[in-house]
């Protein structure tokens, strides 16, 4: 009889701290959702944080500006959105400078939306852009429009580039502009790919840069995911942000998690006070490790976790 009362206690306790856990889940995932059928024209009279920004976490209010070249598809300058934000343009392409795809005018926002009263409000605010366009308007990269791009963006000693594309096999002018950056004080942070459990694309697999992976609003990783090198994790599904219609679209991939780490990377340099050479990236790759949320899984999926901005 005694031994029926314990185990009657014991699985009520379990049952209990089952539904906890649920209800608590539960809690922290409405937390983190959007509300997907909020309209173009409510977001043309009110601002709304897209969830990624409300888990990486508001930026402080410092006045230093960072630097930050996007290789991509171009952005959309016009945009309400990124008014101010594009300081200088590069084309790389034989083609028209426009954002044809809305590849790289969605990662400009996720990165540095104006902070006004309409659309959604960005990972930091005090950015410049540099966009290189080094992507075809068919989605397609050509190595010597990347190379360009990339050269460029060496030139204009920017603070970091944004590389939310890669490449399934290295060439060795990749390398060494990996280098050239890294030996300049150019922090790189790079998409790792959607490449469904395969490795990591270039140039994020290189030890250098800061590979970055992506995950739902759950904290888990997304099927496309890679297994391999991800040095960090940040959200990656139906993120809001800026399209090349001076509209907002739904976005999911590693691409637009890459976004917020660049965007958390640009907050620890505006008070960090890292002089720029050959050891700051590893000095924030550090920053980013010491202020990361730890998330459950593999580290070849989910690296050091989530990097939050205090």
């Amino acid at each position: 009889m005694f031994k029926k009362k314990v185990l009657v206690i014991l699985g009520s306790i379990v049952f209990i701290g089952i539904i906890l856990y649920i209800s608590k889940n539960i809690v922290f995932y409405r937390q983190y959702q959007d509300d997907l059928s909020i309209t173009n024209e409510e977001l043309k009279n009110k601002q709304v944080t897209p969830w990624g920004v409300r888990l990486i976490g508001q930026t402080s209010k410092n006045e230093k500006v960072i630097k930050v070249a996007i290789l991509d598809s171009g952005v959309d300058k016009e945009h309400p959105d990124l008014k101010g934000k594009i300081i200088k343009e590069f084309n790389a392409t034989n083609l028209p400078n426009t954002d044809k795809l809305g590849h790289g005018t969605a990662i400009a926002g996720i990165l540095t939306a104006n902070d006004n009263d309409i659309g959604i409000v960005g990972v930091r605010k005090n950015i410049e852009i540099y966009s290189a366009k080094v992507m075809r308007d068919n989605g397609k990269i050509y190595k010597q429009d990347f190379i360009k791009g990339f050269e460029w963006a060496i030139l204009n000693d920017v603070d970091i580039i944004n590389i939310s594309l890669g490449f399934s096999k290295e060439f060795p002018e990749l390398k060494e502009l990996v280098k050239r950056s890294i030996e300049r004080g150019i922090i790189l942070v790079a998409a790792s790919g959607n490449n469904y459990g395969k490795n990591a694309s270039y140039p994020a697999k290189y030890k250098e840069v800061i590979s970055v992976g992506m995950i739902n609003q759950r904290l888990k990783p997304l099927k496309q995911s890679v297994i391999g090198k991800i040095d960090f994790v940040a959200p990656g599904e139906n993120i809001l942000s800026t399209n090349n219609q001076k509209l907002y679209s739904y976005y999911t991939g590693a691409s637009f998690s890459t976004a917020f780490i660049t965007g958390v990377v640009a907050e620890y340099l505006s008070y960090e006070n890292f002089t720029k050479n050959n050891v700051r990236q590893m000095k924030i790759y550090n920053c980013l490790k010491i202020n990361s949320k730890v998330i459950s899984g593999s580290k070849k999926i989910v690296g050091n976790g989530i990097p939050i901005i205090n």
